[in-house]
């Protein structure tokens, strides 16, 4: 079943991740990093099923090699330090799909980056079924003559949202807008329709220039007045949509060919979906170290969702029961009251008439009040049956938080150094879901997950300054 992830980071020689080692390690190649003279040669190269480059319009073919040793030059050439050289994408890809189909997505996503050099290879375990890319997106412009340096001020140029004949739509700078045109990517322009067009789809729509609300493209963010983390937060979220695109388009196409219905992906979190569940963890290869750990761990969190879904179906099943219940006590509760209001408003025709009539309605009226009473016994009963079942939930929602806390504490217990930063990025992560948890858990037992401020103290808890106990 195709499922989504998408990961990035970034690389750069400072941190000892250069782009010249990261080119070798995806690529299968061995490769000589020109800054330091070391050999860069990995195993396990027989993962690599494909590899390639896809380089901007215009730029003359080179070799992997020289593209990133160039790059490495021209970091350090602009001071090096912490600026990135490339950034580094790896996605699942849909075991659906044939060589040919993955092949497609790869080169649909390097698409998105018309303006950069992008380094590509198709990895795979050696029991296959973890078909995945490896994309090695340089952080400059490739022109033919080589990369461009960025100036200061191109650090507060605008991006403009833009839009492809596939339907993606990125953010792209303004200073590659011309390679982006040449590829394809057209901008976008809101209308007074409240609709995003381009002037291409304007036009085959009967609109034009006067139908916009402003001559002025789709803006998307600037650099200027914002941090680099919310930036690179907005385009990432970009990317991960635009794959999510890519994806189910080839998984559409190769299901029309075969007559069967489609897979989809989302590239949404579980959170923006509505969804109750808490999701699962990358998998991996089989065979590689924690492969099976992470497994285990997924069987567990499947078994936590289909309880959960059981116990709140009880639950809903149980309300659904207990207004039931409520309606029928109303009904006879009024059934009641009208046959009590009949018996006082109609006129007396003799003693013995009056009587028998009397004792038939009281006959009427205790029968009622016997059903009722046993209507209001079944909603006690399933009001208990409700009670137990929330506690249940409660339960399990108990056993998942103090679950999350034991991975949070073996996490900030860490070990050695180098694992300690991503042990401690993963502690993070899981207390994010462990806030999620409690917070449905509050939700459930009726208490403000919200933190309360401290009372003032009363005015017999103050005491005169100078006060000694």
């Amino acid at each position: 079943m195709a499922i989504y992830h998408l990961n990035v980071r970034g690389c750069s020689p400072a941190t000892g991740a250069g782009a010249v080692k990261k080119a070798a390690y995806q690529s299968g190649q061995t490769l000589i990093e020109e800054r330091t003279g070391e050999v860069c040669d990995y195993a396990r190269k027989e993962r690599v099923l494909d590899e390639g480059l896809a380089l901007p319009a215009g730029v003359p073919p080179v070799g992997r090699g020289e593209l990133w040793n160039e790059a490495e030059r021209v970091w350090v050439e602009g001071g090096g330090g912490k600026t990135l050289v490339a950034k580094r994408y790896e996605f699942a890809l849909p075991i659906e799909l044939d060589e040919d189909g993955r092949r497609a997505c790869v080169r649909d996503f390097c698409a998105l980056f018309p303006a950069k050099a992008c380094d590509w290879a198709i990895h795979d375990s050696a029991q296959g079924g973890n078909p995945h890319a490896h994309i090695l997106v340089s952080a400059l412009d490739l022109e033919a003559d080589g990369f461009v340096q960025k100036t200061k001020d191109e650090t507060g140029q605008c991006f403009y949202l833009c839009e492809n004949e596939h339907g993606d739509r990125m953010p792209i700078r303004a200073t590659e807008w011309k390679s982006a045109k040449a590829a394809g990517w057209q901008k976008l322009y809101n209308f007074e329709d409240g609709q995003r067009r381009t002037m291409k789809q304007a036009k085959a729509e009967g609109l034009g220039t006067k139908d916009r609300t402003s001559k002025r493209p789709v803006q998307m963010h600037r650099r200027e007045g914002q941090s680099a983390y919310a930036v690179g937060r907005e385009e990432m979220d970009e990317v991960r949509e635009a794959w999510a695109k890519i994806a189910n388009r080839h998984l559409a196409a190769a299901a029309a060919a075969a007559g069967v219905v489609p897979q989809v992906i989302d590239h949404r979190s579980n959170k923006e979906r509505g969804l109750a569940e808490e999701p699962t963890i990358h998998e991996g290869g089989v065979g590689l170290i924690g492969h099976a750990d992470r497994v285990k761990q997924n069987d567990e969190i499947r078994a936590r969702n289909e309880r959960l879904r059981v116990l709140r179906a009880e639950l809903r099943q149980e309300g659904a029961e207990l207004e039931r219940l409520r309606d029928e006590v109303a009904a006879l509760e009024r059934q009641r009251n009208t046959a009590e209001q009949a018996w006082r408003v109609r006129p007396k025709k003799g003693e013995r008439k009056r009587k028998a009539a009397l004792a038939k309605r009281r006959r009427v009226a205790m029968a009622t009040a016997a059903a009722a009473v046993e209507a209001q016994q079944r909603v006690t009963a399933a009001t208990a049956d409700q009670t137990d079942t929330k506690a249940e939930m409660l339960g399990q929602l108990d056993e998942q938080i103090a679950a999350l806390d034991e991975q949070i504490r073996e996490l900030q217990r860490g070990g050695a150094p180098a694992a300690l930063g991503a042990s401690l990025r993963k502690a993070a992560e899981l207390a994010v879901e462990r806030k999620r948890l409690a917070d449905e858990r509050d939700r459930l037992a009726g208490e403000d997950p919200a933190p309360r401020k401290p009372e003032p103290p009363q005015a017999e808890q103050k005491r005169p300054r100078g006060h000694k106990h």
